[in-house]
């Protein structure tokens, strides 16, 4: 805080690189030109400018009481215009009961937003929101190809699907970011996932990003950036993508990065009118370690309690009967990942014993699902369709685990009462996974 107050007062500056001349990867050419430099390398810290800051109603109100205590009472935010608040995490908490502090901090974090004048995506009727903010953000054409992103949220890193640098930083961090507009980051090295091979079909994102998880472990790419590549991108549709670069950071990473091409291109220009810069990597840019995966013969993976590592193929998971299932989150509850769900679930019911969740990510997708006729068949099978929000994914409102209970979910993170009540058990799989299990009443990828 000290660096920023002096630097706002004229009395310090950040030079320019010394870095000699090198090739860069995509991540790093992000960095240098957000920093003002020619050049960086890894390990070299930068001030890096900020093109879009987000926060939520979880956390936007600490920020904000920081901001206002390190910078002033009458401080303003160094371009409201590029500041986002999301209603998403706290919007389904008094469905079970209510939450006095839940609602205040989402008071504190509206009445910001109006003082401020900033964009404020806010409740949009008794216990729903816009959407999901990693989701919502993209869908509104606020993140485009080359630009860094700061969010006070881990997965924040989804954004990098669409080419932007895109990280998560704490309170403190977001605050001198609302003064500032720009953050001290140490550049990353950058571990690419070349991804070959012909997808077999009803294999998603989720089963990839779970099987390399299992291959490189929850640390496996701490404070890295994880670059995907590869002609089985090419095979996914955008949602997917998505998919890949939220749960970068369940590796430890910093980003996950995808760079931007046609079907990138074509997803920005369908959401926004606003020009952005197509940045590369030099084609000779030194990476830390290559990865190289030939998916062709990749089946449906879980991942057992409680770690998102914990990975095997589903074939070789002992008999799992389930109580609960969970069809949602910034991760699962895309309008590609609801097609998947209602292809398994049509003609077809709930098994004795089991309820299924499905909320929708935002309300363009829920729009958009029950336009082509996904909720009704969710109706029909019997699923509880939830109002759009975080909810159970971080234990909060309908769908959650009770003592004792297991249950399948199509979220990001299954530790202990990270869903639910510490005893309860919590298996990640895909979409169409957790669809094909709440029919057969244990953990499936087979409806035969």
């Amino acid at each position: 805080m000290f660096f920023n107050q002096m630097r706002r007062q004229g009395k310090m500056t950040v030079p320019p690189s010394l870095t000699p001349a090198r090739p860069m990867t995509l991540s790093e050419k992000l960095l240098a030109k957000a920093s003002g430099n020619a050049y960086v390398q890894p390990g070299e810290v930068v001030f890096a400018s900020v093109n879009l800051a987000l926060s939520h109603d979880a956390v936007a109100s600490l920020v904000a009481k920081t901001f206002y205590k390190h910078y002033g009472e009458r401080a303003k935010l160094w371009d409201a215009q590029k500041v986002v608040l999301v209603a998403d995490h706290f919007i389904q908490v008094n469905d079970i009961r209510p939450d006095k502090k839940a609602s205040v901090m989402y008071e504190q974090m509206v009445q910001f937003a109006k003082d401020q004048e900033c964009h404020l995506f806010d409740i949009i009727s008794p216990g729903e929101a816009a959407g999901i903010c990693h989701i919502l953000l993209p869908e509104k054409g606020f993140v485009r190809p080359g630009m860094v992103i700061a969010g006070t949220d881990s997965h924040t890193c989804t954004y990098g699907a669409l080419g932007a640098f895109s990280t998560g930083v704490g309170t403190t961090d977001m605050a001198n970011i609302f003064a500032m507009g720009d953050m001290w980051i140490r550049v990353p090295q950058t571990l690419v996932f070349e991804l070959s091979g012909t997808l077999p079909p009803q294999i998603s994102a989720k089963d990839i990003i779970l099987f390399i998880l299992g291959q490189i472990g929850c640390a496996g790419a701490t404070s890295k950036v994880m670059e995907f590549r590869g002609p089985v991108l090419a095979q996914l549709p955008f949602d997917e993508r998505l998919t890949l670069a939220n749960m970068a950071v369940e590796c430890g990473a910093m980003c996950g990065l995808i760079v931007p091409d046609e079907t990138t291109w074509n997803y920005v220009r369908s959401r926004t009118s606003q020009e952005f810069e197509e940045i590369t990597a030099d084609p000779d840019a030194e990476y830390e370690r290559l990865y190289q995966f030939d998916l062709s013969h990749l089946e449906p993976q879980v991942a057992r309690p409680s770690k998102p590592d914990r990975v095997v193929p589903i074939a070789q998971l002992e008999d799992t009967p389930i109580t609960k299932a969970f069809i949602g989150s910034c991760t699962g509850g895309k309008l590609y990942d609801l097609a998947q769900a209602a292809e398994v679930l049509k003609g077809r019911q709930l098994a004795n014993g089991v309820s299924l969740f499905i909320v929708p990510a935002s309300m363009e997708i829920r729009e958009q699902a029950e336009a082509l006729g996904y909720l009704e068949i969710f109706e029909q099978a019997g699923a509880q369709i939830l109002k759009s929000g975080c909810g159970a994914c971080i234990n909060s409102g309908l769908g959650t685990l009770a003592k004792e209970e297991t249950g399948v979910y199509a979220t990001n993170r299954n530790f202990k009462g990270r869903s639910g009540d510490p005893t309860a058990k919590n298996y990640l799989a895909s979409p169409r996974t957790v669809a094909i299990s709440a029919v057969k009443g244990k953990i499936s990828h087979n409806l035969d």
